[in-house]
């Protein structure tokens, strides 16, 4: 099984993303998998940082279920990685990597797909980190 960070999932839906095409693999991956709060950060981004309208960003963010299975976090993801941040050395913004982690590991992923491998280095260091 392979979970797909928020940083993947944005530039698969974004054809002027830099590494679209790329991204757009790791949806082709075994079992792909994310969480409803990466589609939160998705659409974030997407409106945010890229200034995509609302609707687009609705439609490129939801259009996702389509090609991957996403779930809700439960709550015991949370205090999970709330109880773990200091033994994982997670502070500030860390903890949402975190909490991808969490749910990764509890829903059997062996990898995870991120642009950003560094923010998944201390937090799933049992997980095979890859890049798009």
């Amino acid at each position: 099984m392979t979970f797909l960070d928020t940083s993947a999932l944005v530039g698969a839906v974004l054809e002027k993303h830099p590494q679209h095409e790329a991204c757009r693999t790791a949806l082709e991956q075994p079992d792909p998998f994310s969480n409803a709060h990466a589609l939160a950060e998705t659409f974030a981004t997407l409106t945010g940082f890229y200034k995509v309208p609302t609707e687009a960003a609705i439609e490129l963010t939801l259009g996702l279920k389509q090609a991957i299975t996403i779930e809700s976090m439960a709550l015991d993801d949370y205090q999970t990685a709330i109880s773990e941040a200091r033994q994982r050395g997670v502070m500030g913004g860390g903890i949402y990597d975190a909490l991808h982690a969490t749910f990764a590991r509890r829903k059997g992923a062996k990898r995870i797909i991120t642009r950003n491998p560094s923010h998944f280095a201390h937090v799933a260091p049992e997980l095979e980190i890859l890049t798009p």
